[in-house]
This record gives C-alpha cells, sequence and structure tokens, in this order.
C-alpha cells in the first residue's frame, strides 16, 4: 500500500514538470529529465546534502528509483547531475517546483514564497 502511494507521489510529481523544457540535444540524451528531476527530489528528500550525495543515493537506491522511471542507463554522476540541473531554467524550474508544493500542501500558488 505505501509502494502504491509513493508510486502516486511521484506521478504528480512528475505532472507538474512534464512542460518544463529540456534545453539539451534530444540525440545526446542518455538520462531523461524526468529521471533526473524525480532523482533529485527523492535524493533531497533522503537528506542529501550535496549533488554528490545525490549521485552516490542515485546508486544505492537505483532498484527502489526503477520502480518509478525506467533509468535503462542507471542514474548520472555528480557532473552530469551538476550539468543538467545547471542547463535549466530557473524560472520554469521555480514556476513547477512552486505548482508542485501548492498541490502538494493546499496553499494557493501566489502564497508560496519564491
Amino acid at each position: 500500500m505505501a509502494e502504491a502511494g509513493a508510486l502516486g507521489e511521484a506521478v504528480v510529481f512528475l505532472s507538474h514538470f512534464k512542460d518544463m523544457p529540456d534545453p539539451r540535444q534530444r540525440s545526446k540524451v542518455m538520462y531523461p529529465l524526468d529521471e533526473v528531476l524525480l532523482l533529485m527530489s527523492v535524493g533531497s528528500a533522503g537528506e542529501s546534502e550535496t549533488i554528490v550525495d545525490i549521485a552516490r543515493f542515485g546508486e544505492k537506491k537505483l532498484t527502489l528509483l526503477r520502480r518509478f522511471r525506467p533509468f535503462l542507463h542507471g542514474t548520472p554522476s555528480h557532473d552530469h547531475l551538476w550539468r543538467h540541473i545547471a542547463s535549466l531554467d530557473s524560472k520554469e524550474f521555480q514556476r513547477c517546483f512552486v505548482a508542485w508544493v501548492a498541490a502538494l500542501t493546499g496553499v494557493p500558488e501566489g502564497v508560496i514564497a519564491r
């Protein structure tokens, strides 16, 4: 039952980021944006404090992560994670993140600090 709830939460999280632009060249993408975002979210919730911690979390918890997304190439290294996150449009990320937090908490988006 808890696994079904976690899967639902992952789907809700990813639904808020589905329109997030991915600036990378499609033919060169090894790690899809939804997998990178899910890893960052779950890793952060798992008390990872740095990109290196999140990359290690991904390596250790790959079986868990694959319950939510395929992760066909495993999880990205901390260097790849850093490049992916640095390439994202911060305003778009903020918009998606605020929408997700609003849906999660029931607080209107305009009330959530940006």
